[in-house]
C-alpha cells in the first residue's frame, strides 16, 4: 500500500469543510449586500418593444394639444388666439357623430387631447371608462362656470367629475322669414311644432324645403311634446306614436342631415329645418355675409324645445394632459367664452362672458332663453331598450323614399292593333313602423 502524498502533521486536527464553505456564504452574502446598499439605483430602461408599439407617443410634439370637435363648432379664430398667447399649436380634428367620436377618443394613433362633444355623447364616452377625471383645482377659470347649468350637466356625468360645460343651445326651428309668409300667410311665425307635424301646413312647406337634423335623441323628445307624452317615456305605445307622427309628414320632408343644414338655409335650398340655435345663427350670418336677402330666423315652439350641451373632458388618450388642461381654462375666459358665442351662436356657461357677447344674441330670446321660464328637454338617450327602438323607427323614416322606376318607352306598333298591357311598376311605400 502506498503512503499518503500528504500525510497530515503530528499535533494538528483537519478542519471540517462544511464549516469553510458556511464562512465562506456569509463573506458573500455580507459583500452583496453591501453593494446593493452603496451601489446607485439600477436605471430603468423600456424595452425596444415598448417603444415601438406606440411611436406616436414618442413623436408627439410637447408644444401642441390636439383638439376634437364636432362640425361647425368651434371658433378657428379662438384657436388661433391661443396660439399666440400660449405658443401652444391646436392640431384640429372634426367628427360628424357621437360614434365617431367616441372611436376617435380612444384612438392610438392620433389621440386628442381635448375633446368638445354633446351631453349624450359625453355619457357615453364616461360609460365607456375613456375620460380623465378634471380637478376644477387645476383649472384657474373653473371659478367662472355657472353654477346653475352646471347643476344641469350632472345627468350626463356625476359631479361634472369628468367634464367642464362650455356651451348651450336649443333644438326648435330655423326659417326663412320671407318664403314662409309667401306660403302661409304674412304673420307666419312657427310659435308652435304644428308648423312641422301639421301635415296641411308640411305641405306647404314642402315645395321650398323641410330638413330635419339627423338625431334620434333630438328628434323624439319634440314629437312626444307635441302629443302631450312625456318625452322619456319607456312606453313602446308612445314610441310608436312619435314614430307615426313622424311618418305622417315624411312625404313632405326633403332631407334628413345636419352637416349641411346651417348652408341649405343660407342660399334657401330649405325653408324650415329643425334646428340647432347655433345653426339658425349661422346660417344668417352666411347668408348675410354672402349678400343674400334670405332672412333667417329661430323660433322655440311653445310645447318645448330640447337643451343641448358642449362640454370640454380630457381623454384617457391623452399625450399632451397638461396641455389640455391649458387649452380647457383658455376656453373658459369670458371674453374668450363670449368670442365662442359670437361666431357660433350658441350661449355659454361662463360667467360675466355677457358683457363681451353681440347685443343681437343676448337680446334674442330664442338665441339665449331664460333656461328658468323654458320648457326645456334635456337630450338624453333613454333605457337602452328604447334607445335602440328609436333609432330602428328613425332609420325606417328617414331612409330615402325610392322613385318608381321609368315606365319602358314602348315602339310604335306597325298596325292599329291595341296596345301590349303593361304592367305598372309598384308604388314606393312609406316605411311603417312594426
Amino acid at each position: 500500500m502506498n503512503a499518503p502524498i500528504n500525510p497530515p502533521r503530528p499535533g494538528r486536527r483537519g478542519f471540517p469543510t462544511w464549516t469553510l464553505a458556511l464562512a465562506l456564504s456569509t463573506v458573500l452574502i455580507a459583500g452583496w449586500a453591501a453593494f446593493l446598499a452603496l451601489a446607485p439605483p439600477p436605471q430603468v430602461v423600456p424595452p425596444p418593444a415598448a417603444v415601438a408599439a406606440d411611436p406616436q407617443v414618442e413623436s408627439t410634439p410637447v408644444n401642441q394639444v390636439r383638439l376634437l370637435v364636432g362640425r361647425d363648432a368651434i371658433a378657428v379664430d379662438v384657436l388661433a388666439n391661443f396660439t399666440a398667447d400660449t405658443g401652444l399649436k391646436v392640431v384640429l380634428d372634426i367628427y360628424d357623430t357621437n360614434e365617431q367620436s367616441e372611436v376617435l377618443a380612444a384612438s392610438a394613433a392620433n389621440p386628442p387631447d381635448v375633446i368638445m362633444v354633446s351631453g349624450v355623447g359625453l355619457k357615453a364616452l364616461v360609460g365607456l371608462d375613456l375620460l380623465q377625471t378634471i380637478p376644477r383645482t387645476d383649472l384657474v377659470n373653473a371659478r367662472n362656470i355657472d353654477p346653475a347649468l352646471a347643476a344641469r350637466t350632472v345627468i350626463y356625468d356625476s359631479d361634472n367629475t369628468h367634464s367642464v360645460p362650455l356651451l348651450w343651445g336649443t333644438i326648435g326651428l330655423g326659417f326663412n322669414a320671407a318664403k314662409l309668409a309667401e306660403r302661409l300667410g304674412p304673420a307666419a311665425v312657427p310659435d308652435s311644432w304644428a308648423a312641422l307635424f301639421d301635415p296641411s301646413i308640411a305641405a306647404k312647406l314642402a315645395d321650398c324645403g323641410i330638413q330635419v337634423i339627423d338625431s334620434p335623441t333630438g328628434v323624439f323628445p319634440i314629437a312626444l311634446a307635441y302629443l302631450g307624452l312625456p318625452t322619456e317615456s319607456v312606453k313602446i305605445e308612445d314610441t310608436d306614436a312619435a314614430t307615426r307622427l313622424w311618418e305622417s309628414i315624411r312625404p313632405s320632408i326633403a332631407k334628413f342631415s345636419s352637416q349641411d343644414i346651417i348652408d341649405n338655409l343660407a342660399v334657401g335650398t330649405v325653408c324650415l329645418a329643425v334646428a340647432t340655435s347655433g345653426d339658425a345663427y349661422q346660417a344668417r350670418d352666411r347668408a348675410r355675409i354672402a349678400g343674400l336677402a334670405n332672412d333667417i330666423r329661430y323660433a322655440l315652439p311653445k310645447e318645448g324645445a330640447v337643451v343641448l350641451y358642449e362640454l370640454l373632458a380630457i381623454p384617457r388618450a391623452s399625450v399632451n394632459s397638461a396641455n389640455a388642461l391649458r387649452l380647457i381654462d383658455y376656453l373658459l375666459r369670458p371674453e374668450v367664452a363670449a368670442r365662442m358665442t359670437n361666431a357660433k351662436g350658441f350661449a355659454n356657461a361662463v360667467l360675466g362672458s355677457t358683457l363681451y357677447v353681440k347685443p343681437e344674441i343676448k337680446s334674442d330670446p330664442a338665441l339665449a332663453p331664460d333656461l328658468g321660464n323654458l320648457r326645456a328637454m334635456a337630450e338624453m338617450s333613454p333605457a337602452p331598450a328604447v334607445a335602440a327602438l328609436r333609432n330602428r323607427f328613425w332609420q325606417l323614416i328617414n331612409a330615402p323614399v325610392a322613385a318608381p322606376p321609368p315606365a319602358p318607352a314602348l315602339a310604335p306598333a306597325p298596325d292599329p292593333a291595341p296596345d301590349p298591357v303593361t304592367e305598372a311598376p309598384p308604388a314606393a311605400k312609406s316605411p311603417t313602423a312594426p
